[in-house]
């Protein structure tokens, strides 16, 4: 696979209909590194080579509709259990039957469903930003007003329309300056990129999926680690503290300053240090939640 300086993707495989670029690097303890939108692998850049140079086999794939990976246009393609079998079919075909998981944004709301899916293939979870998707069943109209954008997403065509429309200006006003804002239009610009983007939305978050929401999940019985920043402006605390109770294993939260949405970006030594640190952790007993700043 063609390598550009935005690109550590080392090989590609088509699992549950689709084609998923991945990056597979070092031996050891497998971890899997999931991003969410509008990222891709590159997300993950500053933690892959400091986990390997720890002892891990890392593997970062692009997500279905992100990268380099197929992009279906239907919405269908994307929902919640069609994503955890993406993922479960990558670690299958390289003969991974248990690794750490770590996921921020969307990639931790599908590490979250693949825990507590299929406990037996997940040691350790690391959770970024996003909080278990019990929570966010019932959300408060704090976190509503938070995640207004989510129903301005739901619009096939016509959210398309607004967020190109003079040179992505209304996209560039959302995201502002967090996260790679500046690679992420050139990203979405590509063939059936931005439609494949948004169907994440369309598939999970639409007023109709919330009527079908599962109340009753079984708990995550990994050892779990939930971090939240206090600059983000999608996302409040309350959705990451209130995963606890899902929670049957080991528990730690850390509530990490001077960062956004994009703690991998914003803090990546940071992010770093607690990954390396967890991994090798809790083994037996929750530490202790600490407030982080650099």
């Amino acid at each position: 696979m063609t390598s550009t300086t935005q690109s550590l993707l080392t090989d590609s495989v088509h699992v549950n209909g689709v084609d998923i670029a991945y990056v597979d690097k070092g031996e050891g303890d497998p971890v899997v590194l999931l991003h969410g939108f509008p990222d891709s692998h590159y997300l993950w850049r500053h933690q892959i080579d400091p986990l390997v140079e720890a002892g891990h086999r890392v593997i970062v794939p692009d997500q279905r509709g992100f990268g380099e990976s197929s992009k279906p246009q239907d919405v269908e393609s994307y929902d919640m259990r069609t994503l955890v079998n993406d993922i479960v079919g990558l670690t299958q075909h390289l003969g991974i039957s248990r690794a750490h998981l770590v996921g921020h944004d969307w990639g931790a709301a599908i590490a979250w469903m693949y825990a507590f899916l299929m406990p037996r293939r997940v040691d350790h979870l690391a959770v970024f930003s996003v909080g278990h998707p019990g929570v966010f069943a019932t959300p408060t109209i704090e976190q509503r007003k938070a995640s207004w954008y989510m129903l301005f997403y739901q619009f096939p065509g016509v959210s398309e329309e607004l967020l190109r429309r003079n040179g992505w200006r209304l996209f560039k006003e959302i995201i502002g300056s967090d996260g790679d804002h500046r690679r992420y239009p050139r990203e979405l610009a590509k063939p059936g990129a931005l439609t494949a983007a948004l169907n994440w939305y369309r598939a999970n978050r639409s007023p109709e999926s919330e009527l079908r929401v599962e109340r009753n999940f079984p708990p995550v019985l990994a050892p779990t680690l939930g971090v939240w920043s206090t600059g983000d402006q999608a996302l409040l605390e309350e959705g990451m503290t209130g995963s606890q109770k899902f929670v049957k294993g080991p528990w730690r939260y850390e509530r990490v300053e001077d960062a956004g949405h994009w703690i991998p970006l914003d803090q990546p030594a940071l992010t770093t240090d607690l990954l390396r640190g967890f991994l090798g952790s809790m083994r037996s007993a929750a530490a202790p939640s600490r407030r982080r700043r650099l």
